[in-house]
């Protein structure tokens, strides 16, 4: 009887890799490792440029909303400065003081022919007004001038005053003048001026005025007359009639 013994089955010859093969499969695991490197770098560099990080983003946002609240106040703070503005002078609306020329007379006058204003005497009263209801008016540096066809015959100055609230001040000057020499020209002018019996007198001059609007500001001005008058001599020497009330100081 013939023994039967049970035989494993045959082992399948091993494949063996070529040489070639192996070094495909290594150059393969290489181009992986390197394509995930590169993909490294490229998220590295979309941080650095492409991308905004977060906390640049609230900073860029703190920044704008700073100035969007800055713009605001500053409007705001323009607005209420012009209606503060706007109501102090609603409420005192202010007004110019000036100067005003109420009366003068002309009292003497001796000329001789030979061009010399011997003496010559007028009374000249300067009111100083301030129509201001609310605030009182400071006037000083008063300097006015008379003169005649561009000669100074006197100099009519005042010290610092101050005018209450809808008043006026009276500045009353007796002028005197001696010895004026007048060119060719004025002992025309005085020749002529004699002779029709109206003599002309000019004004100038200017004041400093300061008042104040409310609390909130004080204003300065220059206040400037430049007018004629015309007084009847010989004969009485009161001024004309149209030259009271009317010979007034202005401010720029």
């Amino acid at each position: 009887m013939a023994d039967h013994h049970h035989q494993p089955p045959p082992t399948p010859p091993r494949r063996h890799r070529r040489p070639h093969e192996q070094s495909m499969a290594a150059e393969g695991g290489g181009h992986h490792g390197t394509q995930t490197a590169m993909a490294s770098d490229d998220d590295r560099h979309h941080d650095r440029g492409g991308w905004i990080r977060p906390e640049e983003k609230h900073r860029s946002s703190g920044v704008a909303w700073a100035l969007v609240i800055l713009c605001t106040l500053l409007a705001v703070g323009v607005i209420v400065a012009g209606a503060t503005v706007f109501a102090v002078y609603l409420i005192y609306k202010p007004r110019m003081p000036y100067l005003l020329v109420s009366d003068a007379q002309l009292v003497r006058l001796d000329y001789d022919q030979g061009g010399t204003i011997d003496y010559l005497e007028a009374l000249v009263t300067v009111m100083a007004r301030n129509t201001n209801s609310r605030a009182d008016a400071s006037f000083a540096r008063v300097d006015l001038a008379l003169r005649f066809h561009g000669a100074d015959v006197a100099r009519l100055r005042a010290a610092p005053f101050v005018v209450a609230s809808a008043s006026a001040a009276p500045l009353r000057y007796d002028v005197v003048s001696k010895g004026r020499a007048l060119d060719a020209a004025g002992m025309r002018a005085m020749d002529a001026s004699l002779k029709s019996g109206v003599v002309p007198l000019d004004l100038l001059g200017r004041a400093r005025t300061r008042w104040k609007v409310g609390i909130f500001a004080s204003l300065k001005f220059w206040t400037r007359i430049s007018c004629r008058l015309h007084f009847f001599y010989p004969g009485n020497g009161t001024v004309m009639a149209s030259d009271r009330n009317t010979c007034t100081s202005r401010s720029p």
